[in-house]
C-alpha cells in the first residue's frame, strides 16, 4: 500500500504492524520519516509491543528444531 504525500508524490511504507484479534485484522503502516529501517533495532519491537499490549508479557512459542536465523 502507499499513500499520497503532502508534496503530491507516492509515500511508501517501510514497516507493517498488525494484530489479528477476535477475527478482526488491524494494520498500521510506518513510513520512512518515522523509523530508520537501515538499523536492526530490538527496541523498536519492544516499543511497538508496549504500545499495543502495555505491560502484559508477550510469550513466543518455541522455535521448531528445523528453524534457522537469517542474517541481513
Amino acid at each position: 500500500m502507499s499513500a499520497e504525500s503532502e508534496e503530491g508524490g507516492i509515500k511508501r511504507w517501510s514497516i507493517l504492524e498488525y494484530e489479528i484479534k477476535d477475527g478482526k485484522f488491524e494494520i498500521n503502516y510506518r513510513y520512512p520519516d518515522e523509523v530508520d529501517v537501515e538499523v536492526i533495532d530490538d527496541e523498536r519491537r519492544q516499543t511497538a509491543l508496549r504500545a499495543r499490549f502495555g505491560d502484559k508479557p508477550v510469550v513466543y512459542p518455541p522455535m521448531p528444531k528445523t528453524a534457522f536465523e537469517l542474517k541481513p
